[in-house]
């Protein structure tokens, strides 16, 4: 079977420098080993068929159908000076030899035609001009078929032999290709490997970055909130009348300190995963302020809904940190009005306040907390001062059910 075949676009093909020298030098040492005065019992070769062999031997892999065109006209100069076999009829072994290894598909058929063709010749001439060979075919059966079919035999068992080669060679090739091709894909895999350990560190750090964020966050507004109940009550201890009413708003400032204490530790929980209940509803956050001692006018519109754990911890959060702002940097003693829309998509929170003489200015981290936690929901928030009223607004999405209102 012809081994892979090597495209050739023109009929030269490109050859090393260096093998082309060595092929140049070799048919020189060919020529003056045939025209040397060696005594074989072989006829010496007449200058034309040396230059026709030694030319062939010189190109045989830098074009090999010119090499056997040049071992035809070998052939064709031995029959018509009447030549007899001598060392130039190597050159046919060698350039048949060659081709069948690194010729193309058509030439190594060529070749193997060429090797057919010049063993029949070389019988048929043998026959009508020599006369030991004539003898040996003129001799027993199994003698004469053995002559006749020597030469062909010959020139095929080259072929044939160049052919094993070409196929050996073809199988190197082919496990180099194949080892290249491992190792490529095994350096592909590490650096593939590689990029998805550093993608999953980066996607970790971000991770970290944002379950910090979002930590500080609901710290912020827990915190926050807490503190403005707690300080709202204990402004209020030195115009309480009576000891029993002081003792109320001790009590209500306890259960606000323990409250928040619970919350942050439910927040900070969330790092690893002990974290208990969500935070107060909105129906208590509203109470609580009111514990507080300020007057709140709550108004509730539409159904309310059960919100999911995500949704329902933003609203809480949210509401709770629009209340602190309306306690921390509010007019004392002016209502607060909170009021609570549940709309077929959605839940609008409301919470407009006098506005204070602005002693207690902020960070502004808080409303850029309330405007990050409800953009992540596809949710809204904003906040504007007109007639010396605060109104924050904050429109919260409805997500999958499962929280607590």
């Amino acid at each position: 079977m012809i081994g892979p075949v090597t495209r050739r676009h023109t009929i030269i093909r490109p050859l090393a420098a260096r093998s082309i020298v060595a092929d140049v030098v070799w048919a020189v040492v060919a020529a003056l080993a045939f025209l040397a005065p060696i005594d074989l019992e072989l006829e010496h070769a007449s200058v034309p068929a040396v230059l026709a062999a030694a030319g062939a031997i010189a190109v045989r892999r830098l074009s090999p159908p010119s090499a056997m065109l040049l071992v035809v006209t070998l052939g064709l100069v031995q029959v018509a000076g009447g030549e007899r076999p001598s060392l130039v009829d190597l050159a046919i072994f060698v350039v048949i030899g060659t081709t069948a290894i690194v010729g193309t598909r058509a030439e190594v058929v060529l070749s193997g035609l060429l090797a057919f063709t010049a063993g029949v010749g070389a019988t048929l001439y043998l026959t009508v001009t020599g006369f030991r060979f004539a003898v040996l075919v003129n001799g027993p059966r199994d003698q004469a078929f053995l002559a006749m079919v020597a030469p062909a035999a010959a020139l095929l068992g080259v072929w044939a032999g160049g052919l094993a080669v070409r196929a050996f060679r073809s199988r190197d090739r082919e496990s180099e290709r194949r080892a290249r091709a491992e190792e490529a894909r095994s350096r592909a895999e590490a650096v593939a490997t590689e990029a998805e350990a550093t993608a999953t560190r980066a996607i970790d750090v971000a991770e970290s970055a944002r379950i910090r964020a979002a930590i500080a966050r609901d710290v912020h507004d827990v915190v926050g909130h807490s503190l403005a109940v707690i300080i709202a009550q204990a402004d209020s201890v030195p115009f309480l009348p009576d000891e029993a009413r002081i003792r109320e708003v001790s009590a209500t400032i306890a259960t606000t300190a323990r409250a928040s204490l619970m919350e942050v530790r439910q927040v900070l929980g969330q790092i690893d995963g002990t974290a208990g209940a969500g935070p107060a509803t909105l129906d208590e956050i509203v109470q609580g302020v009111r514990d507080a001692g300020v007057e709140v006018h709550h108004t509730l519109r539409g159904t309310p809904r059960t919100l999911g754990p995500d949704v329902g911890t933003a609203a809480r959060r949210v509401l709770q940190e629009m209340l602190t702002n309306a306690l921390r940097h509010g007019a004392p003693g002016v209502p607060v009005t909170i009021r609570e829309t549940w709309r077929s998509a959605d839940l609008v929170l409301e919470v407009e306040n006098a506005v204070g003489d602005g002693s207690t200015g902020g960070s502004g981290r808080g409303v850029d907390g309330m405007r990050s936690r409800l953009a992540a929901l596809d949710g809204s928030f904003d906040a504007a001062v007109v007639d010396d009223v605060f109104a924050a607004r904050a429109r919260v999405p409805y997500d999958v059910p499962g929280g607590n209102r």
